[in-house]
């Protein structure tokens, strides 16, 4: 799963420079209703922020298996934390954790990548407006798997049966 979380971050990457050199001076960063901008910012603001957001995004998705180890338990929100945190059971915690994170990193960075096309055909298109109804139909696939990917979550770190 962290050779795919690689490649959808690479990915996006790419895009980011593909549309740095794609887009006009000024772009639309933010669209209001009916896929309208309502805020406008330099392409190299928009490349500055996308390559900020998405290169902490990747280091903290690809490092998130050593995450449960070096957070106070206090601040660790884990279910069943005290059964996951002995000693015995931490390199299955850090298994267990660093792929469900990465599966979620490959989601946002494949969400990121259509919501980064459907803002560069918006830019590209006179007049600049998104495709609302494409943006609405990614978004909530996107908030159903995240639902999905989070009941998963929740069932993966339960205590299992043989452990009692």
């Amino acid at each position: 799963m962290r050779k795919i979380l690689i490649a959808a971050f690479a990915a996006n990457i790419i895009l980011i420079a593909i549309s740095f050199a794609m887009l006009p001076d000024q772009v639309a960063i933010h669209f209001g209703g009916g896929g309208r901008p309502d805020s406008w910012a330099s392409k190299e603001f928009d490349a500055a922020v996308f390559l900020v957001l998405e290169t902490t995004f990747f280091a903290l998705f690809f490092y998130a298996g050593v995450l449960p180890l070096g957070v106070s338990r206090k601040f660790l929100n884990l279910p069943n934390k005290d059964y996951w945190l002995r000693e015995e059971n931490l390199a299955l915690l850090q298994r267990k954790f660093g792929y469900y994170m990465a599966e979620f990193g490959v989601a946002i960075f494949v969400f990121f990548f259509v919501i980064k096309l459907l803002a560069l055909q918006a830019n590209l298109s006179d007049p600049v407006v998104l495709n609302y109804i494409w943006f609405m139909v990614v978004f909530v696939n996107f908030m159903i798997y995240t639902m999905w990917w989070l009941f998963r979550l929740v069932q993966g770190f339960q205590v299992p049966r043989s452990a009692g």
